[in-house]
């Protein structure tokens, strides 16, 4: 009944468990859940799987980016120490 409500807030944890959780039953478990949802409501499954795709790909981005510019902060503080002790 408030399906519109809880899927969108459980979705992401359960597909997490659901495919590579380390007890076994908790897998099984967060399965079923997904297909009970998936048999009740497909359109509602697919958008929250659909957005849940989204938001890691974003994530993935983001931590990308943040250790590119992790990267150029470490070069340019290499590259200043090469040339802090030259005399011109």
């Amino acid at each position: 009944m408030n399906a519109q409500v809880v899927l969108p807030i459980i979705y992401g944890p359960l597909h997490k468990n659901s495919t590579g959780h380390w007890n076994a039953t908790v897998e099984g478990l967060a399965q079923n859940v997904l297909k009970m949802y998936m048999e009740y409501d497909l359109a509602l499954y697919d958008k929250c799987a659909h957005a849940n795709h989204k938001a890691e790909e974003e994530a993935k981005h983001k931590i990308t980016a943040i250790a590119n510019r992790w990267n150029e902060i470490e070069a340019m503080a290499a590259k200043r120490n090469n040339t802090v002790g030259v005399v011109v």
